[in-house]
């Protein structure tokens, strides 16, 4: 199972959204995809589209090929969560989550902490994919020392989660480019339980010439065999 974590950059590349889209589609080719500033398309035959607005054109998103989606109710920040149980071709039953944190008042903290504890309640004892535009980065524990980040993914290394990108890479890889950001943040993360842990195959950062020019953030990409 192909699955990605990709923020589409509608608010800052409106315009090549379409593009971003067809990129998806066509050539990534998930089978699962947790998006963030995505403006739903028109759905094709065998899509499945979870999608919650936080403005009226693009907002939180799960889409799936072929699998179809339960949803499951979030409480707190409900547009900024979407998450669902969908069966896979084993016919094991999997939650997915699409999460982009709010930066409120300059701060993700403690919002992100209280869309964590929510998702841990959710996810339940089922298996499960985590992921998203987290808005946040050992680095910025460094840079913003004291703000709760390192705090928040040292919590996450002790508990449920997963991180599919550390397995294979045991640092941060830079998924975010805007013009003038001045450190390499990973602000896109991808987490799987510990019962899936080792049948994560591979997890990379998808940086290309389309991945660059279509949005801010680039794809975080696993392979799970199952």
């Amino acid at each position: 199972m192909k699955v990605i974590t990709w923020n589409l950059g509608y608010w800052q590349h409106q315009s090549r959204h379409d593009e971003a889209w067809a990129y998806l589609r066509d050539e990534i080719k998930p089978d699962l995809a947790l998006l963030q500033e995505a403006s739903p398309p028109q759905r094709r035959e065998q899509e499945h589209l979870l999608f919650k607005p936080i403005h009226q054109s693009w907002g939180t998103a799960l889409y799936t090929r072929g699998m179809p989606l339960k949803e499951l109710q979030v409480k707190g920040y409900p547009t900024r969560v979407v998450a669902a149980l969908m069966e896979v071709s084993s016919g094991r039953k999997i939650a997915a989550v699409s999460v982009h944190a709010p930066i409120i008042r300059n701060r993700v903290f403690p919002y992100l902490d209280k869309i964590f504890d929510e998702i841990e309640r959710l996810v339940g004892s089922h298996s499960f994919v985590v992921g998203g535009d987290l808005n946040t980065a050992r680095l910025a524990e460094k840079v913003w020392r004291g703000h709760g980040h390192g705090p928040f993914l040292e919590r996450l290394a002790e508990s449920v989660f997963f991180d599919c990108t550390w397995k294979f890479h045991n640092a941060e890889q830079q998924t975010f480019f805007r013009k003038g950001v001045k450190y390499p943040w990973q602000d896109d993360h991808l987490f799987v339980s510990h019962d899936i842990a080792d049948q994560v195959k591979s997890c990379d950062v998808l940086k290309n010439e389309v991945t660059l020019r279509v949005s801010d953030h680039i794809p975080v990409v696993t392979e799970i065999a199952i």
